[in-house]
């Protein structure tokens, strides 16, 4: 979805965001020589979730569609935006044999910021939830069915479990205009699903019993150091990833919109009563974060941001410990968006999030939770050079 010229660019497409601003045009990323290859052929895989029995998760963009409606212009654009649509985003499963399977098929919008449809999916109680979609003010159309939404996984088909535009719409609680686009998922150690609205810059409950959705925490916007022509004085907050420690408090990822600044991403900690306090920041382009079975949390960073975009082979993951205190433990990713570990610290890894349709995989890298940390200097060596991790 596009965003109005007064609001900053929300996540995921941000490739696309700079390729259309630029002129640019995107560019395939060059092949990954790490970890094992499980699911290929994607378009813009931004979630993954392994069971217990190791059946994994994945959830796509998907290309859009034939169905087209106007929304208003992106940064600095006084025109409107045609958006596709179609039912083009897809939840997979991959068996633990190997077999590829698509569930279910989920609304994919290709607007300003590229395509958006299926972001994240996680377990609860045995069942399968979903956050898809984004949508904004003053669009063409009315909202698209089960878009900016919360789903439950029925078989193979998907039940909304709450509409978080219509909650967006309703209360606007960053009062920065109504935008929603869910994206982080978690289940809580209440019971409930935890929910960061990437376009509201908010933090979400929501009861999977009843639907009914919780103010959790609002986030503000980062200042940037050095605005001036072309740079605004501070940027939204982005919320992305959300995960839980021993202590009950949520922890949020945040990635500020343009002009996407190196180290201005941070975790966030959010107390019970909604107070929040920095974890840990420095980081850049945080798209998730997640607990690995270590008891550490581990964010995902999608690239150095550069005139074109995220360079190539900039991605990283980075283990924060107690105290804030990061390293980084696996590089040379190439846009990655999503992570999930199984309980014997395996990772699996969405990459080509935010790259040319059809070249997304999921790739694991096994006991990630157990690497030394990668030393500056051999994260600075080609990818073609870099060491095994």
């Amino acid at each position: 979805m596009a965003y109005p010229p007064t609001r900053q660019v929300a996540p995921l497409c941000v490739v696309a965001v700079t390729a259309l601003l630029s002129g640019c045009n995107l560019v395939s990323p060059p092949v990954v020589h790490q970890g094992t290859v499980l699911a290929q052929g994607l378009n813009g895989p931004q979630g993954v979730y392994v069971t217990a029995d190791g059946t994994l998760w994945i959830t796509d963009s998907g290309v859009g569609g034939s169905g087209t409606f106007t929304s208003p212009g992106g940064p600095g654009s006084t025109e409107p935006t045609i958006n596709r649509y179609g039912e083009t985003a897809r939840l997979v499963r991959v068996s633990p044999s190997g077999v590829t399977t698509n569930v279910a098929t989920l609304t994919s919008v290709v607007g300003a910021e590229g395509a958006e449809g299926a972001s994240r999916v996680v377990e609860l109680s045995g069942t399968l939830y979903v956050t898809t979609g984004h949508w904004g003010a003053d669009s063409s159309i009315a909202r698209l069915p089960k878009t900016a939404s919360l789903l439950r996984l029925d078989g193979t088909t998907t039940t909304e479990v709450a509409n978080l535009w219509a909650y967006e719409q309703g209360n606007d609680p960053d009062k920065q205009g109504a935008d929603s686009h869910p994206y982080g998922l978690a289940a809580g150690p209440d019971g409930k699903l935890w929910v960061t609205d990437a376009g509201g810059n908010d933090l979400l409950r929501v009861d999977p019993a009843t639907g009914a959705v919780t103010l959790a925490a609002v986030f503000d916007n980062l200042p940037n150091a050095n605005p001036g022509p072309g740079i605004p004085p501070s940027s939204q907050a982005v919320p992305t990833g959300i995960a839980f420690l021993n202590d009950g408090a949520a922890y949020v990822s945040l990635l500020p919109g343009f002009p996407f600044t190196p180290g201005s991403s941070k975790v966030v900690r959010v107390a019970s009563d909604g107070s929040k306090t920095d974890y840990a920041t420095g980081l850049s382009m945080t798209t998730d974060l997640k607990t690995g079975p270590d008891g550490n949390l581990y964010a995902v960073q999608l690239g150095q941001f550069g005139e074109q975009g995220p360079t190539p082979g900039t991605g990283s993951v980075v283990r924060i410990k107690a105290g804030g205190v990061k390293e980084t433990v696996l590089g040379g990713l190439d846009t990655p968006t999503g992570l999930a570990f199984n309980q014997n610290g395996d990772a699996f890894i969405a990459v080509g999030g935010a790259a040319a349709p059809g070249t997304g995989q999921v790739r694991r890298w096994d006991q990630l939770t157990r690497k030394t940390a990668i030393t500056p200097a051999a994260l600075a060596q080609p990818q073609s050079t870099r060491a095994e991790p």
